[in-house]
């Protein structure tokens, strides 16, 4: 019997491949789907990005390869965005999904949770979504214990609870490389319980240490508030731990 085209090894060989880069197509398709769109895919109700936006960006870190690369190059976005006074006039509506999208492109990146947070919670006053941000941090980073402790001292500031929450900022930041947004959040806190020394003393150590104009500013109108405030203060209050 005459062989047919059909029986050419060739065509075999060529109905594997096609069987194969056919199943693999699925198979990464599927991938870039769960990466896309991961589970839970939802948004802050105050603003979110467009959705295409974030779809092609995750898209883009996947395919590449760079995913932390990507990460840290939307991190400055990030800060970008939060540093842009103009943005405050919607009270910074996308921060919390900037600070997703970061945190998917590179989540063991801990300063997408605590800078992020931070700003949240104590600049913003979106309480839930600076938590809901933190409890995404621990779950992809179970040991980071810093997380765990600004989630403790937010908890705590939620409730008022200020004595609570003093001991877990300076935990915080004995730790070093703590954001000045934290420094200056301790500070605040240490003036609403009578602290005013120390809170004198981490306004100073902000004057000293941070390169923002801005921040230089704050910490001087600060400091002016609060040596007029000791000024008053008789000394036996001083006196007081």
């Amino acid at each position: 019997m005459k062989p047919t085209i059909f029986d050419s090894p060739a065509l075999k060989w060529s109905a594997l491949g096609l069987v194969v880069f056919f199943a693999l197509q699925a198979f990464l398709s599927a991938r870039l789907e769960k990466w896309v769109h991961p589970e839970p895919f939802e948004n802050s109700q105050s603003g979110q990005l467009d959705p295409k936006i974030v779809s092609s960006l995750r898209a883009a870190a996947f395919l590449s390869g760079y995913k932390v690369l990507v990460g840290h190059a939307f991190w400055i976005r990030v800060i970008q965005y939060y540093g842009n006074a103009s943005n405050g006039v919607d009270h910074y509506a996308k921060l919390y999904d900037y600070c997703r999208l970061a945190s998917d492109l590179n989540p063991q990146f801990l300063p997408v949770y605590t800078y992020g947070a931070a700003a949240l919670a104590y600049q913003v006053n979106r309480m839930d979504e600076a938590v809901r941000l933190l409890q995404k941090g621990i779950m992809a980073n179970p040991n980071a214990i810093s997380l765990k402790l600004m989630l403790a001292a937010m908890a705590y500031h939620n409730s008022q609870d200020y004595a609570r929450e003093i001991p877990f900022l300076e935990i915080q930041i004995a730790q070093g490389n703590a954001p000045t947004m934290l420094i200056n959040i301790l500070a605040n806190t240490y003036q609403k319980v009578g602290r005013i020394n120390d809170a004198i003393r981490l306004w100073l150590q902000i004057l000293k240490t941070t390169d923002s104009d801005v921040q230089k500013y704050e910490a001087a109108q600060r400091l002016k508030q609060l040596y007029a405030i000791e000024k008053k203060t008789p000394r036996s209050e001083k006196a007081k731990p």
